[in-house]
């Protein structure tokens, strides 16, 4: 529902504020007081075209601001969120500045917006029927919306569409697999390469360590040997020997200490360093004896240092972490290796949804026609109440390849005079044919096209009399459904009014000043009196302006 609208500097427009509510929101006013200039600004906030020319002379931008009430589940709601836009606090304010020098600007709740995101917007919340822009209903790809609403068949359109979108991501997944085929098979065969190279090396957890410290045993053999045989004679094997003077003296003091106790300490530290020098002496010997030094092996060993290194520069800096890239590896392989199960499970997949996904469309292709002929002769009907004699309606079908909505194409097709061809409606209705040929189909679809909010712009031009009171019915009925602003030069349309607001314009000072007022009863009836007689009031005019609002 759009609630309200404020414009600054647009057009002969300097500032105004105007509030709507539900169901039939009424504008009039003579003629050239500005009362298209405000729906005309609704076109350029949604999205359409705004040049320099539409600022008011003297200044330098003009705003515009619509404020809408979005429901959670509306269509506009899900195109916002699509594009980022938070409606959950279930109002939308868009706003468009115009300058002089520049583009003009789009903002939605406060952010900048692209024009794409704006009309993305309008074509969930607003539907202008008249010379004007966001025509829901005359674009072909909506007519197919319009049958559909008006045959009951709005579960099956969703059906075919949740099925095409199925099958495209189906599709589109297939496609994937088998672009990446080649690719996916190069990758298997490296992933095989990096497993093998991995467990050929046989790696041990700290191997690296082991291999470090042989490496430099290996390198400081002869250092190793001579120090370590030469320590063992002089402790124990060579005459003079360090153990032997020692063990002398242990003995010297143990005879000593028995002469004199207090000798005893140094005695037996003495004989404990015999001990510990026998034992190094035992481990010494063990150690010379078992010191081997193979010839090529300190090559062997380098080799192996290297590969792992390798491995390190490869796959991780610990040995520990190369075994754990193995696992990675080999995870990896086994989802590689399901790659032709996966495929063939995919194509399986799209042939069953898209049989399916035809006999559905079949389907509904054939219920749209049924539907179609029924939506044909009440159109018919209704725009010979509207005005339009004679006229004729149809609609146009063609199959196309299946798509998200169906296997059809469909036009509208018009003729407002029996001599005539049907043509394409976009191309023959004239601008006040248009609009009510757009009331009847909202009458007849209630809903279809998308907007929340119907907008007519003199939706009544060219008729009067008893027509002009069923157009105004037909308004009223539409406003019991949806929203919509209506404007109107026929006091049997505005008499319909939940809401009436009048636009009237005056120069003051030499500038033009336009104002738009919500009436009252007593307003409303002056105002239906001018549309009834025009500038001359009279009590008569009053008095049947009086029985137009019920008395």
């Amino acid at each position: 529902m759009l609630l309200g609208l404020t414009l600054r500097n647009f057009t002969i427009i300097d500032d105004i504020s105007v509030s709507f509510g539900p169901g039939l929101n009424i504008i009039t006013g003579e003629t050239g007081a500005g009362k298209s200039v405000i729906i005309d600004a609704l076109g350029i906030i949604l999205g359409g075209k705004a040049s320099a020319g539409d600022i008011k002379t003297g200044k330098d931008e003009a705003h515009l601001e619509a404020l809408f009430e979005v429901g959670p589940d509306s269509e506009a709601s899900a195109a916002l969120e699509a594009a980022g836009v938070d409606t959950s606090g279930g109002e939308l304010l868009v706003k468009r500045i115009i300058t002089r020098k520049g583009r003009p600007r789009s903002f939605i709740n406060g952010g900048i917006a692209t024009l794409r995101m704006v009309e993305d917007a309008a074509s969930g919340l607003v539907d202008i029927f008249g010379q004007h822009e966001h025509q829901a209903l005359l674009k072909e790809e909506n007519h197919l919306r319009v049958v559909d609403e008006a045959g009951g068949l709005g579960d099956l359109a969703a059906g075919v569409k949740e099925l095409y979108r199925r099958y495209r991501s189906l599709e589109s997944g297939i496609a994937k697999l088998s672009e990446d085929e080649k690719t996916l098979a190069q990758r298997e065969d490296f992933l095989r390469f990096q497993c093998s190279e991995i467990d050929d090396a046989l790696l041990r957890e700290g191997e690296d360590a082991e291999l470090e410290d042989e490496k430099k045993r290996l390198l400081n053999a002869e250092r190793l040997l001579s120090s370590a045989d030469g320590a063992y004679g002089k402790i124990y094997e060579s005459e003079g020997s360090i153990l032997g003077s020692l063990a002398r003296i242990s003995s010297d003091l143990g005879d000593a200490s028995r002469i004199d106790p207090s000798l005893s300490a140094p005695a037996e530290a003495v004989e404990n360093a015999v001990i510990q020098l026998e034992d190094a002496a035992a481990g010494l010997r063990d150690y010379v004896s078992g010191l081997e030094f193979p010839e090529g092996r300190l090559e062997v060993v380098e080799d192996r240092l290297q590969e792992i290194g390798s491995l390190k520069r490869k796959y991780g800096d610990t040995i520990e972490d190369i075994l754990g890239k193995r696992r990675e590896l080999g995870a990896e392989l086994g989802r590689t290796a399901n790659f032709e199960e996966e495929l063939s499970r995919l194509r399986a997949e799209s042939a069953s949804v898209k049989k399916e996904l035809d006999e559905l469309a079949r389907n509904l292709s054939a219920k749209r026609k049924e539907a179609a002929s029924g939506l044909a002769k009440t159109v018919e009907k209704g725009l010979g109440e509207v005005g339009i004699k004679s006229a004729r309606f149809s609609m146009s079908f063609a199959e196309k390849p299946v798509s998200e909505d169906g296997a059809d194409s469909a036009a509208f097709m018009f003729s407002a005079n029996p001599d005539e061809e049907l043509k394409p409606l976009v191309k023959v209705a004239s601008g006040g044919e248009l609009s009510r040929i757009m009331l009847v189909l909202r009458e007849a679809a209630s809903g279809s096209g998308g907007g929340s909010v119907v907008i007519f712009d003199e939706a009544d031009s060219g008729v009067g009399g008893a027509v002009a009171e069923t157009v105004g019915r037909k308004i009223r009925a539409l406003s019991r459904r949806t929203q919509v602003i209506c404007i109107t030069h026929l006091p049997q349309v505005a008499k319909f009014a939940d809401s009436h607001l009048a636009v009237t314009k005056s120069v003051e000072g030499g500038k033009t000043r336009v104002v738009i007022s919500a009436l009252g009863r007593e307003e409303r009836v002056k105002e239906l009196a001018r549309m009834i007689g025009g500038v001359n009031i009279t009590q008569k005019t009053l008095d049947a302006a009086h029985e137009m609002l019920g008395g």
